[in-house]
């Protein structure tokens, strides 16, 4: 069985003012040539398929072209909610995505034995489709094998313990932290794995020790949320991640286990990653090989140093060179640079002026002193402190607004 691994996609995300969409339609564009060309059986998207729980139009417009693709070519998805995406509005859009054999887990379960629920094959399709015991899946795959799969979507606190209500209060007593009770759902879900079907985790959490790329929800990603490496199941054959947006594959954990990471440069903290999705191949009964594939189609993400010399000079080139973060080194301040940088290249998402560290503030307090005992006025003080940080001496206008700040505060 080949299994595409995929997450975190934020489809929607309006960063710094620019809609990343037509980037995101490219990507997905390239995954679904990807799966038809290279006999994907399965494919898993670990979470956040959304940036909002109330994504736009065109946003959802994407994202359902994109199973109906798959559908279509015969590969069954699961794709579970993330702590970006709605719970509610997942498992709405799921009744219907069901009918491309894509199947949605929008909240966490339990597994409960004897309680099955039938899944939708599509119309015309001699095969069963999926059934599913509360967070555990059992997909038959484009190959002819089965796949158990426990899913467990983002689980804030309060929907952990609903979760495992079906547990009695003293497993739970025992259970206090988020950690723990979530180590409690992982294990009891493991439970249901078998000889016969490929066994796989999905789950949209934090693994303690993982790297981040700083673009996450910094809230979402602390001490209070980490699950211990051990936490994750030797019995899994492969467990696919979501939520922390570095690619990057979990040595600590006792089989193999990836997060995919995000299907875009979110940020740039992430300037320097390659953004690649997880390509699995396993058998019942066998251990995982994995490779990862780097996505095409996304603008990258450029930290640039340069003067405003070499930046003019340099312009066609950086002009379709990606989103840029320019830091520009100047030798004093000019309000104009910023602006007339952001006219040439308008691919210049931030621009950083860079200025001549400034003088000690002690020095500066020493100075102030001795004109503030040689009777100086306090316009002429801020003038030469104003000359000691940048060189130049303030203009008119600035004096007078200092001295009407100095004046409405009553003076020192």
């Amino acid at each position: 069985m080949r299994i595409l691994h995929t997450s975190d996609w934020h489809a929607g995300k309006v960063w710094k003012g620019k809609k990343r969409l037509d980037e995101l339609g490219r990507v997905l564009d390239h995954l679904t040539d990807f799966v038809r060309r290279h006999d994907i059986d399965l494919l898993i998207h670990s979470g956040d398929v959304f940036d909002t729980p109330s994504p736009s139009a065109e946003a959802e417009s994407l994202v359902f072209r994109f199973f109906k693709a798959v559908g279509q070519a015969g590969v069954p998805s699961l794709v579970i909610a993330g702590n970006h995406d709605s719970p509610a509005r997942l498992a709405a859009w799921g009744l219907l995505s069901e009918l491309v054999d894509c199947h949605v887990v929008a909240r966490p379960g339990a597994a409960r034995p004897g309680v099955a629920r039938p899944g939708a094959a599509r119309p015309g399709a001699s095969r069963p489709g999926a059934s599913a015991r509360g967070g555990v899946l059992d997909l038959l795959a484009k190959n002819g094998q089965r796949a158990t799969i426990a899913a467990i979507p983002f689980a804030g606190p309060r929907q952990l313990v609903s979760a495992l209500e079906r547990f009695d209060d003293e497993d739970l007593a025992r259970s206090k932290s988020y950690p723990d009770r979530m180590g409690l759902l992982i294990a009891q879900l493991a439970t249901t794995f078998r000889p016969d079907t490929v066994n796989l985790l999905t789950a949209h959490a934090f693994v303690g020790g993982c790297a981040l790329s700083n673009s996450e929800r910094r809230v979402h990603v602390g001490e209070d949320w980490a699950l211990a490496p051990a936490t994750l199941p030797s019995s899994a054959q492969y467990v696919a991640m979501g939520h922390v947006h570095r690619p990057q594959r979990l040595d600590a954990v006792a089989t193999e286990a990836y997060y995919a990471g995000s299907a875009l440069q979110l940020d740039f903290g992430e300037a320097e990653e390659t953004k690649s999705f997880v390509v699995v191949e396993v058998e019942p009964g066998g251990a995982a090989r994995v490779e990862t594939v780097p996505y095409q189609g996304a603008t990258p993400l450029i930290d640039h140093l340069a003067t405003l010399q070499q930046i003019e000079a340099q312009a066609d080139t950086l002009a379709t060179a990606g989103w840029l973060r320019l830091t520009i080194p100047l030798d004093s301040p000019d309000p104009e640079v910023a602006s007339r940088v952001r006219r040439l290249l308008p691919n210049a998402v931030v621009v950083r002026l860079q200025l001549p560290e400034a003088e000690p503030s002690g020095q500066d307090d020493t100075a102030s002193a001795a004109l503030m005992a040689a009777g100086a006025s306090a316009s002429d003080i801020f003038s030469a402190f104003y000359r000691r940080r940048h060189g130049r001496s303030p203009d008119d206008h600035l004096i007078e607004l200092f001295q009407q700040l100095y004046t409405k505060s009553g003076g020192l």
